[in-house]
């Protein structure tokens, strides 16, 4: 049993940090040698090479894996067991190990509450990817400037009542093509996200004057990533500044009026909490099962448990997380590479958190044997040493 929970355990680490992140690179790498931007390599026809070839990553993706080499302290500790030859002091090092566990997935959990910036730079991603693909091409003029006509008619059409404002029921129409699962947030909260961004005047509507502001600048942070924060031609709708005493008062407004709806987040968050608890639980209900039909299923197919646990399992858990990050990757800039690479540091902490925890709390209620020390290496020695490359660099060559 122990043999099997933690073959799965380092099967998925080492596929998502060697195959899957190999495969990022090498479906993500652009030409260093052409001044061209990587995402118009496209119709690049030079030769390939492959010194040529390289991708490269933001500062924040180091930050991820630097938490990805902090989940290993609990497998670290694990190693001690193996220097102890009493079984209560092996039971000792198993419950600190798990207690270890614990604590990291509590602190991660509470730091992404309050300090959500991998899930913000991700659904920042996925905003840009949708306005790119569905509106770039249609809202602006041929001179690159916001078709105000067009966007006049969008407003409109999303106005189903004519009432000359958009709610956040008529918002969420024009939000239907962003894909908010690979995010991970609910629809309705990236609603709010977005009423509240395009709502300047802060009374939960957004008229039409609002409503071509918050496109225009969705628009313009498209067409310049690399300057978002800096324009050198201003729409006029940008020109002004919040120094006037009736801008002050709709920003004030507007603060009030968030800091009145804190409960509603506080309730998210535990709903968010008790929900962790539970799928916790399930999958610890479970855990026998699935090693029991592992088991059954190498005897009935006549191969050896480990591979079933360590090769196949691994790549049934993650085939379709390894099908997105290598579609993202295939975009080919600096944005797209360093969130997948954030993703799957993400994806391996709780991963590893998750699964040894589980593992090693029914190690220790049920007084199990186990020998899964070389697994464990495995996995200290992977993230350990993918986790110092990411943070030691920027730039990956192919």
């Amino acid at each position: 049993m122990a043999l099997t929970g933690v073959s799965i355990l380092a099967g998925s680490a080492v596929m998502n940090l060697t195959l899957i992140w190999g495969s990022c690179v090498v479906f993500g790498n652009y030409d260093i040698s052409d001044s061209s931007t990587p995402s118009a390599l496209e119709n690049n026809k030079k030769p390939f090479s492959l010194t040529d070839y390289e991708v490269t990553t933001d500062d924040a993706t180091s930050y991820t894996a630097r938490i990805t080499i902090l989940s290993m302290i609990p497998f670290l500790i694990l190693q001690i067991a193996k220097l102890i030859n009493s079984s209560s002091g092996i039971r000792v090092v198993i419950l600190i190990s798990l207690l270890v566990t614990l604590v990291f997935l509590f602190l991660y959990c509470f730091y992404q509450v309050f300090q959500p910036w991998i899930q913000e730079r991700r659904l920042a991603y996925v905003t840009k990817k949708f306005v790119t693909k569905n509106l770039v091409t249609s809202l602006l003029t041929a001179t690159g400037k916001p078709d105000e006509s067009r966007i006049r008619e969008v407003f409109c059409e999303i106005d189903l009542n004519n009432n000359a404002s958009i709610s956040a029921a008529e918002l969420g129409a024009l939000l239907l093509g962003i894909k908010l699962e690979e995010a991970g947030l609910r629809n309705e909260d990236f609603v709010k996200n977005v009423l509240e961004d395009f709502d300047a005047s802060g009374n939960g509507r957004i008229d039409e004057k609002e409503f071509h502001r918050g496109i225009s600048k969705w628009l313009y942070d498209a067409n310049h990533p690399a300057d978002n924060n800096q324009y050198d031609e201003q729409p006029k709708i940008f020109a002004r500044t919040a120094k006037s005493e009736e801008q002050q008062r709709l920003l004030a407004k507007k603060a009030k009026q968030q800091s009145q709806t804190a409960e509603n987040h506080w309730f998210n968050y535990f709903e968010a909490a008790f929900l962790l608890i539970i799928g916790t639980a399930v999958l610890t209900l479970l855990a026998q099962p699935v090693i029991d039909a592992v088991d059954e299923f190498s005897s009935a197919v006549n191969i050896p448990s480990f591979t079933i646990s360590f090769v196949v399992i691994p790549v049934a858990m993650n085939y379709r997380e390894a099908m997105g990050a290598i579609k993202s990757a295939r975009l080919k800039t600096k944005q797209s590479i360093s969130l997948t690479f954030s993703e799957i540091d993400n994806g391996v902490f709780m991963n590893n958190l998750m699964g040894l925890g589980i593992f090693l709390f029914l190690v220790y209620i049920r007084n199990l044997s186990w020998d899964v020390f070389a697994e464990v290496l495995v996995i200290l020695i992977i993230c350990t040493l993918m986790g110092v490359l990411t943070c030691s660099s920027t730039k990956f060559p192919l």
